[in-house]
């Protein structure tokens, strides 16, 4: 197996990683949120299970239901010890973490790798610390038997409950924003029933209707017909009563039905600004952020697609245009941000202060010539790299004019100029018949040139170490990255270091 192939491996890996973490602790996430119902739905029913089994009625409980609830206590520990275990592996990368640390040692001695080992423990060491972690911890005790001895521990697990909380924040925001309607509507609601009741109780009690002896029984009444069909243990006899009765039960109705209206739009608004990327995102870290939409970053967002990226690190796309109106169907991976990326806050809402790549390119807008557009690209570019000047920026300019003013003011060399890179293949193509196959194999994406840090491939001191090695993995190395400058089709005697990248291009098969 060569160093792509098991690239290919861990890269799957890590997507199924990152779509646990996003299920169990990406708050950002909408499968957390449907996650943490589901969860919450079985931290209650299996604390009720405990609660009916731990009182004394217990051993009234009919047979087979206490078999049932036996059983579904053990599946439900069971369950929760699986989620404390994946959530231990996927809060941090334990080889990564002992990589990084390693690096620090230029002797890789037994003293280098405990201390690189315990570096990486502490991260998840940490977490297992925390207050909901230590809840987890105690929720799942119990799966070992003698300590179901300690009856406390198992009403604990009710606990969990703040542990998915994040799943009920829409429910009560959506409640918050429609409060007025929401305090409103249930008061003439009460309203309605207590002063139509205390009528009908007075028509029905003088009438020498029995069923009204108390005024507790006609609310009562009043209540279990305005939220059902009622029970028919307590009925009007009277004509004005069953009048009166049906007029409650209809403005209660109309009542309810603007409650639940009121409700039930803003929980969906809620819904889809969590889909659509109205919010804010500023938990994001290490992830990419593209600005703009047009052709190029059309072609970004479907290859980033293609290879899966999106599902490995969070992307973000920020545009003036409507999602409806984009020219692709995105993955729904990919985080959408309809704004202005010129404005500092649509920007920090992305977090785009701890994004490791920007791209930005020429959005063309009505009314806007090209001058205005490129005018646009660079005070974004200037606005990214006062936030972040560690991110990689990456930038599209539409007249070539502009394209040196870009590298001096931004500090990039990775500007690219519209259409100025296909016309240069175009005339290398006339010139050299083939070039622009050649072109397209070299930077397809499947078959195509790799970039990769040495340090992942092994130890070597040479270039020509280096490319005898790749040869008998069927991979041809053609270049090196050292300091941000390429060496095409370096010397064999080029000393290289972990620091270097090597670009790769993968044996034809064919």
């Amino acid at each position: 197996m060569n160093y792509l192939t098991k690239k290919k491996y861990t890269s799957i890996l890590k997507r199924f990683k990152q779509l646990l973490y996003n299920v169990l602790e990406n708050n950002l996430s909408p499968l957390n949120h449907i996650y943490s119902i589901v969860a919450t739905f079985i931290v209650v029913t299996s604390s009720i299970t405990v609660i009916l089994l731990l009182t004394p009625e217990a051993e009234k409980l009919p047979p087979d239901l206490f078999y049932f609830l036996r059983e579904f206590e053990d599946l439900t520990l069971w369950f929760f010890a699986i989620e404390y275990i994946l959530r231990w592996w996927v809060i941090s990368d334990f080889i990564e973490d002992y990589k990084e640390y390693l690096k620090h040692y230029k002797h890789k001695t037994l003293k280098a790798h405990l201390k690189s080992f315990f570096y990486a423990l502490k991260v998840k060491l940490k977490w297992m610390v925390k207050p909901y972690s230590l809840i987890d911890l105690i929720a799942i005790l119990p799966i070992f038997r003698p300590l179901r001895a300690f009856r406390f521990l198992q009403i604990l697990r009710i606990l969990k409950i703040l542990r998915y909380s994040s799943g009920f924040k829409n429910v009560f925001s959506a409640l918050k924003e429609q409060g007025y309607i929401f305090i409103f509507s249930v008061l003439l609601i009460f309203l309605n029933i207590v002063v139509f009741s205390i009528i009908v109780y007075i028509y029905e009690y003088n009438a020498g209707n029995s069923d009204f002896n108390s005024l507790f029984n006609a609310i009562y009444w009043g209540a279990i017909t305005s939220f059902t069909v009622g029970y028919g243990d307590i009925v009007p006899t009277t004509s004005v009563g069953k009048f009166l009765a049906s007029f409650m039960t209809f403005v209660n109705l109309v009542l309810i039905s603007v409650l639940t209206a009121g409700f039930s739009v803003s929980f969906i608004n809620k819904l889809l600004q969590l889909k659509e990327g109205e919010i804010k995102m500023r938990d994001l870290k290490e992830h990419i952020v593209i600005c703009g939409y047009n052709e190029t970053s059309e072609e970004i967002l479907e290859n980033l697609t293609k290879l899966n990226i999106d599902k490995e690190k969070p992307v973000v796309l920020i545009t003036n245009h409507d999602k409806n109106d984009l020219g692709i169907q995105l993955s729904k991976y990919i985080i959408f941000k309809k704004g202005d990326f010129i404005r500092e806050d649509v920007l920090m809402d992305v977090a785009v202060d701890k994004a490791s790549d920007v791209v930005i390119v020429g959005e063309k807008l009505p009314h806007l010539t090209d001058r205005d557009i490129d005018a646009r690209t660079a005070l974004t570019g200037m606005l990214v790299k006062t936030l972040n000047p560690m991110a990689r920026l990456y930038v599209e300019v539409l007249l070539d004019e502009d394209a040196e003013i870009f590298k001096k003011r931004l500090g990039t060399k990775d500007i690219l100029i519209h259409g100025q890179i296909l016309g240069k293949i175009m005339f290398s193509s006339i010139l050299n018949p083939g070039a622009t196959e050649l072109i397209q194999t070299i930077i397809d994406n499947e078959t195509g040139i790799r970039k990769v840090k040495l340090k992942e491939i092994g130890d070597f001191n040479t270039f020509g170490s280096l490319l005898l090695y790749l040869r008998t993995q069927g991979l041809m190395p053609i270049a090196v990255e050292r300091n941000r400058k390429i060496i095409l089709s370096p010397s064999d005697d080029l000393t290289i270091s972990d620091a270097d990248y090597i670009f790769i291009i993968p044996q034809n098969e064919s």
